[in-house]
């Protein structure tokens, strides 16, 4: 049974000093990677199990694009709220946007995009509803929820 809710509690994260260069600025680089474990915090947070369609169902959610637009800098000792929406889900393909703000004063850093498609072990593009129905089911609910 799942337990879809449309309350997604954005995504903290401190900034740690390996991920700044010289001028303890937060290196460009990290900014996907914070943008990805967003990602995966909304997608348990709505409870499409990211492990299951990827060890067992062999379905692969690969990014097709991303960007990133920096704002203001990112420093050492820094926490930032990471704010992930799904902005399209049509069962083939997926989009989330992103906003990333200073933690203390809600300035914002950084905006940014990603795009994902659903695709087999061969590199095929695959419908989730045809081959994962639940995890299918799963955003559709939490998108009709988010539309109350």
């Amino acid at each position: 049974m799942f337990t879809v809710t449309s309350n997604i509690k954005p995504y903290i994260h401190k900034v740690q000093y390996h991920e700044t260069d010289e001028m303890q600025v937060v290196h460009h680089s990290n900014y996907v990677l914070w943008m990805e474990e967003a990602r995966d915090d909304f997608l348990s947070q709505i409870d499409f199990n990211w492990s299951e369609i990827e060890l067992n169902r062999g379905i692969m959610i690969p990014v097709l694009y991303q960007s990133v637009t920096h704002k203001a800098v990112v420093r050492f000792g820094d926490s930032v709220i990471i704010d992930c929406k799904l902005t399209h889900f049509d069962g083939v393909k997926m989009d989330f946007s992103y906003s990333v703000k200073d933690l203390k004063t809600d300035m914002i850093r950084a905006i940014g995009e990603t795009h994902h498609g659903f695709i087999n072990t061969k590199f095929q593009p695959v419908m989730l509803q045809r081959e994962y129905e639940q995890g299918y089911d799963v955003i559709m609910k939490y998108l009709k929820l988010k539309e109350l």
